[in-house]
């Protein structure tokens, strides 16, 4: 990735926040971004012509694939203690 793409990229991704928020800051960004847009190679335009941006709505939403070496082995129960008879007491200083 060339310096100028790079810059573009990061400088769009604000913009697009911008843009969703209704702030008008977002066309004062976009103007700024004129003179980078115009000193990336024709293939580096192409490449952002081309593409899809999506927008994530929700992170339940996102799945990655993982393998069964991030896994680990489930921690054992907990120790099994007996109710207390007795009221407890001290109770509110824990709280």
């Amino acid at each position: 990735m060339t310096p100028p793409l790079r810059k573009y990229l990061e400088l769009e991704r604000l913009m697009l926040i911008l843009d969703e928020e209704g702030d008008a800051a977002a066309e004062t960004l976009r103007d700024v971004m004129d003179p980078i847009w115009y000193s990336l190679t024709d293939e580096e335009r192409r490449l952002l012509d081309d593409r899809r941006i999506g927008r994530i709505r929700s992170l339940e939403e996102i799945r990655v694939p993982a393998g069964s070496h991030v896994f680990g082995d489930a921690p054992p129960p907990p120790e099994r203690r007996p109710f207390p008879r007795e009221p407890i007491r001290g109770w509110t200083l824990a709280a």
